[in-house]
């Protein structure tokens, strides 16, 4: 019994060396190289491009919660006014006394150029405002006629050596006693400036030195009443390939896919797009010592394709990181499983947005090249990377 268990175990391992053996001529390696029966290539890569359009989307925000305010124009920037309410708490010894003289001392932080000047009035305001208001542009029907100051004259003029704009008595008398509603004031520019130009002030939220209206009584005592709200209001009109945050714009691109392999796998894909630093906006000369230079984006997939419809103004985020809006570079920006996703259509095809990330809380620009460029490089662009399945005769 035990010769025949013996002699089966050698035969058996004999049958698998035979069968794992390395000689060429093995029937199973033989069927790979030399008839080609199997018929294995190994797939390619590829790069996919699609040119890209871009449509820019406004989106009224306003920004009231900024440290700063100013007054002028920036990079295509409006900083056409700046909203006003004081607080006119009278402290009890002070009441019922007169108003002998009244300025609003503004606390201007940066004029760039010693040269520079700007005419403004000033005027009540017909309602109050809200730090929250999305307020994209002040019009006439929005204020009343023009305070005058103590010599009558309605229109003043803001220069680096500028601090104080005189008010009339009566309608400050008005406020203090409870006599005249007090919604606010509004300081707006006369007309345009010619010099692309702000003047920046501090706001309420900085913490220190906020604009006050400074009381001088007839019995020669003296206060000053604080700003309780304060509000730049901009606007940008610009025509081009813009992301602008504080007012708002956005950028939406739409595109197909349909020049990608319906096999296709997708290893990686980009919204490449080139910067026109001549045209862009991080922060203003009077930011610059307190915040970052650099735009804060974020990139979405919107609920909906229609940018009228309010679903529109969300979506399924992307990527959020940041660039340099002063810097003419090509940026690449990463979509990562996104354009997977739709390519197998596991998620419908609604487009991108591109937004600042920072669209509620500063005025920002970064401007892109437009599919209209002379350079066919800094043109907007959809880049996949992708290959495909390996192929054996008879499919894939």
């Amino acid at each position: 019994m035990k010769i025949t268990i013996l002699i089966s175990m050698t035969v058996s391992i004999a049958l698998v060396c035979a069968c794992c053996t390395s000689d060429p001529e093995a029937p199973a390696t033989e069927k790979f190289l030399d008839e080609g029966s199997y018929g294995v290539h190994a797939g390619e890569t590829f790069r996919y491009v699609e040119a890209l359009e871009g449509t820019t989307v406004t989106v009224p925000t306003g920004v009231g919660t900024s440290i700063f305010l100013g007054i002028g124009k920036l990079k295509g920037i409006k900083f056409q006014a700046i909203l006003m309410k004081f607080d006119f708490t009278v402290a009890g010894e002070d009441s019922g006394k007169t108003v002998a003289s009244a300025v609003i001392d503004l606390p201007i932080r940066i004029v760039p150029d010693t040269l520079f000047s700007i005419d403004v009035t000033l005027h009540e305001l017909n309602r109050e405002f809200e730090e929250s208001d999305k307020i994209t542009g002040i019009l006439p029907v929005d204020y009343s006629e023009a305070i005058p100051d103590s010599l009558g004259e309605t229109v003043r003029t803001l220069d680096y050596e500028t601090i104080e704009l005189g008010l009339d008595t009566t309608y400050v008398n008005g406020w203090l006693n409870g006599t005249r509603t007090h919604n606010g004031i509004v300081m707006v520019w006369t007309g345009e400036p010619s010099t692309d130009i702000i003047i920046e002030m501090n706001a309420r939220e900085i913490g220190v030195n906020p604009t006050v209206i400074r009381v001088d009584f007839t019995d020669t005592s003296y206060a000053n009443y604080a700003v309780e709200k304060d509000y730049s209001v901009t606007s940008f009109d610009v025509e081009g390939l813009d992301c602008v945050g504080g007012i708002a714009s956005r950028i939406y691109f739409e595109f197909s896919l349909d020049g990608l392999d319906g096999n296709a796998m997708i290893h990686q894909s980009s919204l490449v797009l080139t910067v026109d630093g001549s045209k862009g906006l991080g922060a203003t000369q009077g930011e610059s010592g307190l915040l970052t230079g650099m735009f804060n984006y974020y990139l979405y997939t919107p609920n909906v394709s229609d940018p009228i419809d309010s679903l529109f103004l969300s979506g399924t985020g992307i990527a959020r990181e940041f660039l340099d809006p002063v810097v003419t570079e090509t940026v690449r920006i990463p979509l990562r499983g996104f354009m997977q996703d739709v390519a197998l259509d596991r998620r419908e095809n609604t487009g991108m947005v591109l937004q600042s990330n920072l669209e509620n809380v500063r005025v920002q620009r970064v401007s892109f090249f437009n599919s209209a460029v002379p350079d066919s490089a800094s043109r907007p662009y959809l880049e996949v990377i992708y290959s495909l399945p390996a192929e054996f005769d008879g499919g894939r």
